[in-house]
């Protein structure tokens, strides 16, 4: 650190949710951000149809980025649908004419994200399009389906049979029949749409699927189908030579895992958001991203790392504090952001950071921070009404003998509170959220760092976070560690 760089502690990195960001500070979000993995390139330019990653990895931020910059263009429409209190399992229920499973949700999906890509079109005042296009616009909105809330509409769609009179879409001279289904609208609506012609670009994001748990069928079969529906339309608007796009940003474990045939035709489409290239040391782009924002206000910094954090140190086995940062996060944005907030707090001085506030710094954030993330992300996995039991699995691992554990130690713990088949549950979501990893044979298999390539299992040993071993003050089975 030189004498012309601004203290540590003014720095300003930003907020952990996306979406508060770009209420609160949304300059470090246009000028401040940084495109890892060219994620918002790809989706600008309606080559990439799926972000992926896991909670907290930036894909909301990619969605927001595209957002802020594009919102002043006139050749440019972005709409930002958030689906976090969308009713998703619903979505099976509404009526196309077809029986339930994956073919209804794909259809119903597709017959919801052409709704919402027709209000796009009616605000690009450049489309040209015959009168069928504007005559089946107007009727669509005058028979409620272009809402403005469409919480409401979904809800009353899915309580009744869904049937559309003909005229009222403006397609009477199309069909034999006065009352055609949703899957029949569908059809008209892509129809028309092939007519249209336009030089700007449209992008519907959909988001806000990290919270949901998809324990049901109709959870799954319903993002199965959104998925399936994403890859079909994209598709379809790319033999049309259209310049619009549907992007959808899922959770890369529930991706991996979700049911039907034709979900993987949208890989070689997808970007995905894992940060752990580079290693954990001075090289992970975390440390590009952390840069990017702190120098929107403050464009002496050029480089975190070689400024402010090149102190030599000796906590454990680290001799770097880049390192030891990053083996305390889930290498993901949101836990790096937060950290350098404590960081923050615990370092007032001039100079390079110090090894008494980073291992102080650490200390707070594991146990202020880090045990509520991970144990926010247990919520659902039991029903409400179990949560002193949540409480107890919490107790349980708090307490195990040390960082390293099997799923019987717990088991033994509980019973009588949680049946097997529930700590499993619980252990299987603290695995896909980074709370735990798979020890097996001296290899440490987390989520955001796979070493072996495996995935959850009880068969072998589990291993508590490095944050969550030193909020808990459990022993390491390496003694020569921190």
């Amino acid at each position: 650190m030189t004498s012309q760089d601004p203290p540590f502690h003014t720095l300003h990195f930003g907020q952990i949710d996306a979406n508060q960001e770009a209420i609160d500070e949304p300059s470090l979000l246009t000028d401040g951000y940084f495109d890892y993995r060219d994620a918002a390139y790809g989706v600008k330019s309606l080559r990439t149809w799926a972000l992926l990653g896991p909670k907290g990895s930036g894909k909301s931020a990619v969605l927001k980025h595209i957002e802020l910059s594009w919102a002043n263009r006139y050749d440019r429409f972005f709409t930002y649908w958030s689906l976090a209190s969308f009713p998703v399992n619903d979505v099976t229920r509404i009526e196309t004419g077809q029986s339930a499973g994956g073919s209804r949700a794909q259809s119903v999906w597709e017959f919801l994200l052409i709704l919402r890509l027709v209000q796009s079109l009616n605000e690009d005042q450049s489309v040209s399009a015959p009168g069928s296009f504007g005559e089946m616009s107007q009727a669509l909105k005058r028979g409620g389906y272009l809402p403005g809330d469409w919480l409401s509409s979904v809800v009353k769609w899915t309580s009744s049979k869904l049937k559309f009179d003909a005229k009222v879409v403006g397609a009477e001279a199309n069909f034999d029949s006065a009352s055609i289904t949703p899957l029949e609208v569908t059809s008209y609506l892509k129809q028309q749409i092939s007519f249209v012609r336009t030089e700007n670009k449209h992008v519907l994001a959909l988001d806000g699927l990290d919270s949901f748990f998809f324990e049901s069928n109709d959870e799954w079969n319903s993002l199965a189908g959104l998925v399936q529906a994403v890859y079909a339309l994209n598709t379809e608007f790319r033999s049309m030579d259209l310049p619009i796009a549907v992007v959808v940003a899922v959770r890369s474990d529930i991706f991996d895992v979700l049911p039907g045939a034709e979900v993987n035709k949208l890989t070689p489409y997808a970007t995905y958001l894992d940060w752990h290239a580079n290693g954990i040391g001075s090289r992970n782009n975390l440390w590009n991203l952390l840069t990017a924002k702190a120098s929107v206000a403050r464009p002496e910094v050029r480089n975190i790392v070689t400024q402010y954090l090149g102190t030599p140190i000796a906590i454990g086995p680290h001799t770097e504090i880049p390192e030891f940062l990053l083996d305390n996060t889930r290498l993901i944005p949101r836990d790096a952001v937060a950290l350098m907030g404590y960081l923050q707090r615990c370092y007032k001085g001039n100079k390079s950071v110090t090894e008494l506030s980073v291992k102080r710094a650490v200390q707070l954030y594991a146990e202020e921070y880090f045990v509520g993330e991970i144990f926010d992300n247990l919520a659902g996995v039991l029903p409400s009404r179990r949560a002193r039991e949540l409480a107890s699995f919490k107790d349980a691992l708090r307490t195990v003998p040390s960082r390293i554990f099997t799923v019987n130690d717990l088991q033994v713990e509980l019973e009588g509170e949680l049946e097997p088949f529930e700590v499993k549950r619980l252990l299987k979501q603290m695995f896909e959220t980074g709370g735990i990893g798979i020890h097996n044979r001296g290899y440490t298999d987390f989520m955001f760092r796979k070493v072996s390539g495996a995935g959850f299992t009880t068969r072998y040993e589990f291993m508590l976070h490095d944050a969550l071993t030193r909020a808990w003050n459990r022993p390491w089975r390496d003694r020569n560690r921190g």
